[in-house]
């Protein structure tokens, strides 16, 4: 008898922790045969809904944008003119243009089909990359730089012209609707990434 007493007293703390498993074990044994008493086995399934949805308020706010710059192009246009007299010395005009070329999308005209939803990713169709500023040349920026004899408002309305027109065949010679499409994949992944999606891919029309 001594010896059992010996042999508790050492190895007291294992004793403990044999009983509190034992104790443990038959707790959820008896909660797994009250589950199976009711209508036989039942499993537990953990489902995770990844699926991402926008409100009708969302998708408003989004056409509501408007026009969005992926990108724009600083220009600069030197353009001269001159009127030849017979009798007097020619007249010259040189001015110095400066414009702001803006390309974007103008999400008030997005389809009715613009977004597909497919669990976690949103796959955006958007309407082509294009010029969103019509008006881009800045007059009030526009100098003269050279000046002799006089002008007229329509000479100086077909300078105007002209530079916008060289701006614009600067612009389709360059690779800034490149540029502009690969801005707009970024913004959009960031704009998509705030509703909840971890996945955006777009399609721009051409």
């Amino acid at each position: 008898m001594k010896s059992i007493f010996s042999f508790l007293y050492h190895h007291w703390r294992w004793m403990v922790t044999i009983v509190t498993l034992l104790v443990v074990a038959f707790a959820l044994r008896s909660l797994s045969v009250a589950i199976k008493s009711e209508e036989g086995p039942v499993a537990i399934t953990v489902v995770s809904d990844t699926c991402i949805s926008l409100t009708p308020a969302q998708v408003t706010s989004i056409r509501k944008i408007g026009k969005w710059e992926f990108l724009s192009m600083q220009m600069e246009e030197i353009i001269d003119t001159t009127h030849s007299r017979f009798v007097l010395s020619d007249e010259e005009l040189v001015r110095i243009y400066q414009g702001t070329i803006r390309l974007g999308v103008d999400f008030s005209k997005l389809s009715d089909n613009w977004l597909t939803i497919q669990g976690d990713t949103a796959i955006l169709h958007l309407p082509r990359i294009q010029q969103i500023n019509t008006k881009f040349i800045d007059e009030a920026r526009t100098k003269t730089f050279y000046e002799t004899g006089s002008w007229s408002g329509k000479d100086r309305e077909q300078m105007y012209r002209r530079a916008e027109r060289r701006m614009k065949r600067r612009l389709a010679r360059s690779n800034a609707y490149k540029l502009a499409e690969q801005n707009g994949h970024e913004q959009m992944t960031a704009l998509m990434q705030a509703f909840g999606f971890r996945t955006t891919i777009v399609v721009f029309d051409k």
